[in-house]
């Protein structure tokens, strides 16, 4: 792991320095996805594939739910009522 420190320009931006261009494998011109969570940011580089990149990312929430066929018969139920 290692930390460098940045400067902000009188506009917000910053240079991202070469080690983490490097790590990422960014190019001139490409793109990186910004995550905020709380007091904390990451920087990711774009997927190639969004589809294939989010995939699965709500099983969690469908397990917690009894699966998708619980949930949707759950649904299915209420509309009759």
């Amino acid at each position: 792991m290692s930390v460098v420190l940045v400067k902000l320009s009188e506009r917000n931006q910053m240079v991202l320095p070469k080690e983490a261009r490097e790590a990422l494998g960014i190019k001139p011109g490409g793109r990186v996805v910004v995550v905020v969570e709380e007091e904390s940011v990451r920087l990711l580089p774009e997927p190639e594939n969004w589809t294939e990149y989010i995939y699965g990312l709500g099983e969690a929430a469908w397990v917690q739910l009894g699966g998708g066929e619980h949930f949707l018969a759950e649904e299915r139920a209420a509309w009759k009522r």
